[in-house]
């Protein structure tokens, strides 16, 4: 039985090696979660091609590092005044809103094609980096 343990625990210790070696289980959850659960949906402020918007009272610098410390990019940069944060399915943008933040929430190639003449500066891909990218209707 003691031999059935070990093994049970070394094989438990593996897995989650290959998680964290792979990037699955960065994350508790995804930026995209996190940012549909503490923001305000604004339907008004949402952009063509699915492109949804949130809305902050915080200002961008608040709200880029929440979002950064619940789930870290794959990049994080700014141009202007908007942060642009790279994650594996999702482009996420925080521009000024009034005295607050909109949070813009694109697909990785919708979010890729609405901010093409900026990122691409930066190297980022046209394809999403993450061989499991999810589906056009966002699941």
């Amino acid at each position: 039985m003691k031999r059935l343990t070990s093994s049970i625990t070394g094989i438990v210790a593996v897995i989650a090696l290959a998680l964290s070696v792979t990037g699955c289980g960065d994350d508790v959850r995804s930026a995209r979660d996190f940012v549909t659960g503490k923001y305000t949906r604004a339907t008004t402020l949402d952009q063509a091609n699915d492109g949804r918007a949130y809305t902050s009272t915080l200002g961008p610098a608040a709200v880029t590092s929440a979002i950064t410390g619940a789930a870290r990019p794959l990049d994080n940069r700014k141009s202007g005044d908007r942060n642009y944060l790279q994650y594996r399915d999702d482009i996420i943008t925080v521009s000024p809103n009034g005295a607050g933040s909109v949070v813009l929430v694109d697909q990785y190639r919708n979010g890729y094609t609405r901010h093409h003449s900026t990122v691409s500066q930066w190297g980022w891909p046209n394809t999403p980096p993450n061989d499991q990218y999810r589906s056009q209707s966002g699941k």
